[in-house]
């Protein structure tokens, strides 16, 4: 399931708003659940070093930070449907590298990792693009069924605004999760929202109750 931005519907009155996130955290699929859907965002200013490029996994050495570079815009301002990949460096593979070194012994890692491999290594223009598609990916395999859209244009205030509620570090400090095994939890204290492939490849097709 790689649901392309592209094929989204437009969503002129939605109830509640979400930026867009580059292999979003677990507190984002909580925040769609309580929501019912997942509309996001497409005319803000886009919002550098955010979860909009920028994802968090537990690594044999801690939490690490994986980043999307997106090419610098003449213009002070761009919106997130405008923000270019930047293909100049290998984020790709140094990506797919880090994951499989912090996953891949995790009990649900080979079920997942090829399609999400996949969906990486697609040649994406648009950031909005490459979230959409892994987001999609996410929300199907954690058996989270809502209806994915985007605005129409910039809303200034929404009954719920997600757009800036996360922290630099994806994490949003008020939602809590339950507990569940991650790999070096012999290293680590539970970490808490961290990406939510973290989630999936830990606990599998159990993803949806610790939501």
């Amino acid at each position: 399931m790689t649901t392309n931005w592209n094929q989204l519907q437009s969503e002129s009155n939605p109830s509640s708003v979400f930026p867009t996130a580059y292999l979003p955290p677990v507190s984002y699929l909580t925040l769609a659940k309580e929501s019912k859907q997942l509309t996001i965002e497409a005319h803000e200013h886009y919002v550098k070093q955010s979860i909009r490029n920028r994802a968090y996994i537990l690594s044999a050495n801690g939490v690490q930070a994986l980043t999307v570079p997106i090419k610098r815009n003449k213009d002070l301002r761009i919106t997130s449907s405008q923000a270019e990949i930047d293909y100049k460096t290998s984020w790709q593979q140094n990506h797919l590298r880090s994951i499989r070194s912090a996953y891949g012994k995790a009990p649900y890692f080979d079920y997942y990792y090829p399609d999400i491999e996949q969906i990486i290594l697609t040649p994406f223009d648009k950031i909005v693009e490459l979230n959409t598609a892994l987001t999609a990916y996410i929300l199907n395999k954690v058996k989270l069924d809502i209806p994915m859209s985007k605005t129409e244009n910039y809303v200034s205030e929404y009954e719920k605004d997600y757009r800036n509620i996360f922290t630099k570090d994806g994490k949003v400090p008020q939602i809590k999760h339950k507990a569940y095994i991650q790999a070096f939890c012999d290293r680590f204290d539970f970490t808490d929202n961290l990406s939510s492939i973290d989630l999936l490849f830990n606990t599998g097709t159990e993803a949806l109750t610790y939501l």
